[in-house]
């Protein structure tokens, strides 16, 4: 898409000021699902973006109607043709949007594309997962105004521009849980490292409780999950 990026060990330097495509390739929107979250990014610099549906998940279908539905609340002119969607406007506009359920997706779509937006954009029922957190964090960190993430209440005030940042992203809660999961399968010891306990306390609850019906449990220790 024009960006510039370089890999050194455990870093990645992604360069987007050249970048000249706002059409997210089809093949790899078909892949992973995760890709639609670039469109937020692309509305909100480039005013246009293009895209299919997403595909990539083994769930089934999941339809990105939320997304959507927000983005012509913002002002976002939407044309759907043959399997793809063409997001167009002059400006986006802040507005109130009330989600019908707190999607992590259209939580983080809404914020990309208002953190460069005229006006102040309020997300109702919004998603409050540990993402959506940690983006806030690296948005404000360029520059962006975000309040309330983390909250079922978020506001994103629209900035002019942001500005380049060095972020260390946060640990994946999925990846975390499925190393225990498999350490637990295997009947293993595993320790894992740079991640976060308080991350995962669902699975761990779960690992204890099934571990404590067949055995006595040992207390975790906490400090080992770093």
């Amino acid at each position: 898409m024009g960006a510039k990026v370089k890999k050194n060990s455990a870093k990645v330097e992604i360069n987007t000021k050249e970048m000249n495509r706002t059409e997210i390739p089809e093949d790899l929107m078909r892949q992973m699902r995760s890709t639609v979250i670039m469109a937020g990014a692309l509305i909100g610099r480039f005013k246009e973006a293009t895209f299919s549906y997403p595909g990539g998940c083994d769930i089934g279908e999941r339809p990105i109607d939320l997304h959507l539905k927000a983005f012509k609340k913002l002002g976002i002119n939407i044309e759907e043709n043959a399997g793809f969607i063409r997001c167009t406007c002059d400006k986006i506009r802040g507005a109130d949007i009330n989600l019908d359920f707190p999607s992590v997706g259209a939580t983080e779509n809404i914020i990309l594309a208002t953190v460069l937006a005229e006006g102040i954009t309020t997300i109702s029922n919004a998603a409050m997962e540990p993402e959506i957190e940690d983006l806030a964090n690296f948005l404000n960190k360029m520059g962006a105004k975000i309040e309330g993430a983390g909250t079922n209440q978020i506001k994103i005030i629209g900035v002019n521009k942001l500005k380049d940042v060095g972020y260390k992203v946060m640990p994946d809660r999925i990846e975390t849980g499925t190393y225990l999961c498999m350490a637990a399968a295997t009947n293993s010891k595993i320790e894992l490292v740079n991640t976060t306990y308080e991350h995962i306390t669902p699975i761990i609850d779960k690992l204890t409780e099934m571990r404590s019906k067949n055995r006595n449990p040992k207390k975790l220790n906490k400090n080992r999950c770093k």
